[in-house]
Order: structure tokens, then sequence, then C-alpha cells
């Protein structure tokens, strides 16, 4: 009998053990007159640095980013300000590895890594927000964007061997403050956001903050516009000296109206009619537009035993609702009456997460082991109704609209699909004196995944999967500057779906090879790295050769690269980033389709760069001048003689801070070039963004 509730129950209860026993730790401290004073020493600390050097939340681990033997890399709260991201898109653009936006402007998280679509890995704190990505995540309460590249399987259990991101919350700092911004800018945008912070002892402990956005913008294509409003509370309670307890709860709601591309001929394919305008909308603005809520309440809790003995505990339940309708483009149809189908999708998903580990650390001579055991569990329910019909074509170059479905909308599709999944994970780090770091670690998972098919009546057996899935690496520390390591890491990921005779499938499995080398500079304000990969995805999706309506797990795709980035604060006046990624091989290498072996990945340029810079004449506050540029090269789009066009955006940003207020313009794409971003199923191409001037005021109390 496959574990249901007993399994959540464990893993609360050494919460409640824990917190009772900080209560009466800290009860007692305040009778034992025989504990000594306490005397505490503060460090200088940097508000909001612009490189960061732990990602503690991804890895698991205080250890230095410098002595991790993975690629990770973290976009800080100071970098998402000068990028003024309002997207996930946004925020990751430029990171080496990664592609945003490749899907254009539809409203949802797209992008890759390492070639691997990677929409259904984000976390927040550590903790899966869904199996199945549905709306777009909100960044006003994110304090750092965290990526981490290759297999992550033993940190996190079910994960896409690309890489995932994991999204930490801004927490009550030790200090009151108020801060609201409010922006305007092109197409219409207004947004205005609050960060507001209470700290009645002036310590983290019992301090209170609150973080809010409201957003609305229109878009370059016609009838597509976007709202956004976000709120989210976060308290720490005062639990004692021993003991940290966060709770954690957010509310989103978006609404928009879906915009899926344009064809290809007329884009990257030649038209008799010329260029499809980029303005064109290739739905139609009768359709019922998304509107999406997100419900997510949490608890992050340590407790520090003493000698190196450390409890952490966090759990979040998301509840997400979300419905609307999008027309797509269908193949076949002609350059004027380009056919395309209404869906009116209507989702409803629960998630339930909760994670614990003991983390030790002790020595043997020369020798330190930082041993960390931990469980984790995760359940989830997705229901999903869909309606389609047939809807009426358009011509892209002369397109009229509220024409409507020429069948009958009907009821397409009602599933409830249920996953549960438990892991158990340890991990060795092993310090060999001063230079040698041996990382071991290791995981076992338990899932089981049913569906139900509710317009037939009929239900799956459940599957159950289990999986063993390991991480090895080996680290030099050369010096205070420069480390080189290798590691091994393998992942898997149960395929949600079923087959034509409603089988569910056998899990997708990764494994990668990576060689790297980390350095900083002394101050430990330079952070770089550089690394090559080998990146196999085994029991891939693909067509089912006897009927393509369905898939089987018959595909395998690999891909190799080197990566280089380097986050700088060079003075307290000048930082910058830079990335570049060589992805020399991205490939289907088995697929039922004879013609797509061999054929490259989609939306996987061979080359990406960004960089990004800033000055401030002044220092800290006054006047202050940024520039970046973030480029793809060509793309050979698998099947077809066309290739997705380079392309080379160039941004910039000024202006002045105060220690109350500040203002600032940034544009982006400052020449306004006309670009594409990506493709969609080799269908449908999606439009780059256009110049956007936005103006925002600060005020900071």
């Amino acid at each position: 009998m496959f574990y249901r509730k007993s399994p959540l129950a464990l893993a609360i209860l050494p919460f409640i053990v824990t917190a009772t026993y900080a209560q009466s730790d800290s009860n007692q401290s305040d009778t034992d007159s025989s504990i000594l004073p306490t005397i505490s020493i503060q460090a200088q600390k940097i508000d909001h640095p612009y490189v960061a050097q732990n990602a503690a939340s991804l890895l698991k681990s205080d250890a230095p980013l410098f002595e991790t033997a993975q690629a990770v890399s973290v976009v800080t709260r100071e970098q998402l300000d000068q990028k003024q991201a309002t997207t996930l898109a946004e925020a990751i653009n430029g990171i080496a590895g990664v592609v945003s936006g490749q899907r254009g402007r539809r409203g949802w998280d797209d992008f890759n890594i390492r070639g691997q679509s990677a929409n259904n890995q984000i976390f927040i704190d550590g903790l899966r927000t869904s199996a199945r990505s549905a709306v777009a995540v909100d960044l006003s309460g994110i304090d750092q964007v965290q990526v981490l590249k290759g297999p992550a399987s033993v940190n996190f259990g079910q994960v896409a061997p690309g890489g995932l991101v994991n999204l930490v919350t801004k927490r009550p700092e030790a200090e009151n403050f108020a801060r609201t911004d409010l922006s305007y800018g092109s197409y219409d945008f207004k947004q205005a956001t609050f960060d507001l912070n209470y700290a009645p002892q002036n310590t983290e402990k019992g301090a209170f903050r609150l973080t809010g956005r409201y957003a609305d913008q229109d878009d370059p294509v016609d009838y597509v516009y976007f709202k956004n409003l976000y709120i989210s509370p976060t308290y720490n309670f005062d639990l004692g000296e021993h003991a940290n307890l966060s709770v954690i709860a957010s509310y989103q709601h978006r609404e928009y109206q879906r915009y899926q591309g344009a064809p290809l001929v007329g884009t990257l394919l030649p038209s008799s009619l010329g260029k499809i305008d980029s303005s064109f909308f290739s739905g139609d603005p009768a359709s019922d537009p998304y509107k999406a809520d997100v419900y997510r309440a949490g608890w992050n809790f340590k407790y520090d035993f003493g000698n190196e003995l450390v409890f952490r505990q966090n759990a979040a339940v998301q509840k997400t609702e979300m419905n609307g309708g999008f027309i797509s483009l269908q193949a076949g149809g002609t350059e004027t009456a380009v056919k395309r189908r209404l869906e009116v999708q209507d989702w409803d998903y629960t998630n339930y997460t909760i994670d614990q580990n003991l983390q030790k650390t002790f020595q043997f001579g020369q020798i330190t082991h930082e041993l960390l055991l931990g469980f984790d569990v995760m359940q989830e329910k997705r229901e999903t109704l869909a309606d389609r019909c047939n809807f009426a074509s358009i011509n892209p170059f002369q397109p009229h609209y509220n024409q409507g479905c020429i069948t009958a909308l009907s009821l397409n599709s009602h599933s409830i699909t249920e996953l549960q999944d438990m892991g158990l994970y340890a991990r060795n780090r092993i310090d060999l004196g001063d230079q040698w770091i041996i990382n071991l670690s290791g995981r076992y998972d338990w899932a089981k995944s049913s569906s139900e098919n509710v317009l037939k009546g009929t239900k799956t057996d459940p599957q159950d999967d289990q999986a063993f899935t390991g991480n090895a690496s080996v680290m030099y520390l050369a010096n205070q500057f420069v480390a080189p390591y290798i590691s091994y890491a393998t992942s898997f990921i149960p395929n949600i779906a079923t087959d034509k005779n409603d089988a569910l499938f056998e899990p997708e499995k990764g494994k990668q090879y990576e060689i790297g080398m980390k350095f900083q500079s002394a101050d430990q304000q330079i952070q770089g790295a550089l690394s090559w990969f080998d990146l196999r995805r085994q029991n891939v999706l693909v067509n089912d050769p006897t009927d393509t309506n369905y898939q089987i797990t018959e595909g395998e795709q690999t891909t190799r690269g080197i990566e280089a980035e380097v986050n700088a604060a060079l003075s307290d006046r000048w930082t910058s980033s830079v990335a570049y990624a060589y992805t020399y091989d991205s490939k289907t290498t088995k697929s039922t389709e004879l013609t797509a072996i061999g054929e490259r990945l989609e939306n996987t340029p061979e080359h990406t760069y960004s960089l990004m810079t800033r000055y401030r004449p002044q220092g800290v506050l006054g006047w202050y001048v940024g520039a970046g540029i973030t480029g793809a090269s060509a793309t050979e789009l698998a099947g077809l003689n066309v290739e997705l066009p380079a392309y080379t955006i160039y941004n910039a940003d000024a202006g002045y801070d105060t220690e109350h207020w500040g203002a600032q313009l940034s544009i982006r794409n400052l020449f306004d070039k006309n670009y594409y971003s990506g493709v969609i199923d080799n269908r449908v191409v999606a439009f780059g963004n256009p110049r956007q001037v936005n103006f925002a005021v600060k005020f900071k109390y």
C-alpha cells in the first residue's frame, strides 16, 4: 500500500518536537541564572550585494559557490532591479546556458536550460511549485533567482536533466523601512510596488514584512494585455536563540490575453504578400482571456542544537486555479487562410511539499565531514478540462475577427492526474585538508502516479516508479582564486501521460558529465565560472509510429557545450556581469521519426552572450548610467531549410538616487530591432520584444 497521509504526518512530527524544544529552551534561558551572558559580535552587513557568494536554498548547504562543484548562477536583487525585470524570462535572460522567452509573450514562464525545456522546473525556497507550470510567477516578492544547471534529482527528486530555477523569497529584516516604486512606460505600462518591513526589536526575530505589486500593460500585439496583482506577508517568530521560524504566504491574480505567434510563411519563410506585421494577433479578441489565481502558504524552520548539528524543515501548499481560451495556429491552409483551433482550458492544481534534513559537521584528524540526511514528500492532484473546436481561418496580412467556430465547441478532454513522491537522500561533503573537496550524494525515490479519463470513464492502474540518483564530484582548491572540478550526476522524472492503451510511461532519465573551474577575487566580489558539460536525456516521449496521435518513450537527446560567466562588483561605483555559452552539440540521437535523428533541438542557438554593466560616478548615491547587450546566433530549424536569424539587443538605463528617493529611466531594445525570439513546434514563430521605455520613481523611508 503506497503511503498517503502517514509520510506527511511523519514529516511534520520533527517540526513539532523541535519547536517545542525551542520554546522550552527559550523559557529555560529566561529563568536559569547559571547561564553565562551572551556576547554578540556583529559584522558589517552588505545590503543586497551585487555578487552572490552562496545559494543555500538551492544547494541545501552554506558552502560558498566558489567551493561548489556544480554550475550555479544567481541573479541578486540588485541585478533584478537593474534589469527592471517583471517576468522570470527577463530575470534569467543572459545567464550562460539559458534561453528564455523563446515562446514569445504568451503569458507563461518559458525557458530552456542546457538545451532542455525547464518550464516546469520552478521551485520557491527549495520547494516545487507544481509538477506542471501553469501561471507565470511574480518577482516582486523575490530576493534572488538561482539557476542550477544539469541534473538535480539528489536534492529535489523529480527534476528534468537540464536544470531548475529556484526563487528565494524576501524575508523580514532587522530594520524598519517602507519602499514604494511607481513606474510608467511604453504600451501604457503601469506598475506600483511596495515593500514594508517592521522590526520592533531591531532584529529579524519577531519582524514582519509585506510586499506587493499591481501591474497593467498593453502589448505591441493587437488585443493582447497583461494584468497582475500580487501580495505576500512574511513573519519571523521569536523562538529563542537556537530556533528560527518563518511563515510565508502569497496570493497572485493574473489576467491576460494569450498570444500564440505567427505562421512560418510570412515570417521565416517567404510569402508573395511580404512580411507579416509584428502587431498581428493570431487569436480572436472575443475569446475568453486567461484568469488565474495562485494561493501559497508555508514555513521555513531551523533549529541549531549546537555542536554543529542543525535541523531544517521547509513546507508549502499551493493551490492554482486557471481558465481561459486560446486560439492556436494549425498545419495546413494557405497564406491567406491559416487554419486555427480554439481550446478553452480549465485547470485546478493542488500541490503539497515538505522537506526536512539533519546536518552534522564533524572531523577526523585533518578530514572534515559535512553529513546531510533528509527526506521529502510531494503530493499533487491535477484536474484539467479542455473544450475544442475548429475555428475560422485567418488572413495574417488582412485579419478579420469575431468569426467564431466552424465546428461545435465540445469537451475534448477531462482528466484527473495524481502524483506522489517520497525521497530519502544523503550527502557527505568531505574536506581533505585545505585543498581537496569530495562530494558524494545519493537519493532513492518512490513515486506513484495515476490518471483518470473522466470522459471515457477509465482509470489507469497506479504506476509505481522507483529510482536511485546520485552525484559525485571532486574539486581542487589550487589557491584562494582558482578551483577546478569534475562531476557526474543523474536524474529521473516520471512521464505523466498515457499511451494509446491508457498505460503510463516509463520515467525519463538523464545523466551528465561536467568539468569546470570556479574563480574569485581576494575580496570575493568577483565570482566566475567556466564549465564543459555532456548531457544525455533518455526515455523521451516521441510519436507512436503505429498511431501518431499518441506517444511512446523511445527518444534520446544529447547536449554538449561550454559556458562561462562572471559577476563583478569592481568597486562601489562599477558593477558588471558577462556570460557566454557555446552549445556546439544539441540534437536528437534516437527517435521513431528517422528524419529527426541528428536534427538540432528546438530553440537551442549555438552561441548566446550577454553583458550588463553600471557605473556610479559619485558612489552609492547620486547619478548612475548602465548599458547591456544580449544576443544569440542563428538557429537551424529541424526538418526545414531555414534558420531563426541571429540577433543582438542593446539596453540602457540611467538614474539618480538619494537617501529617500530615486528615479530611473530604462530602455530595453534601444534600437527597436525586429527579431524572432523562437519557434513553437516548428509551426509558429514568436516575435521578440520591441523597444520598451520605462520610467520609475522610488521612495525609501
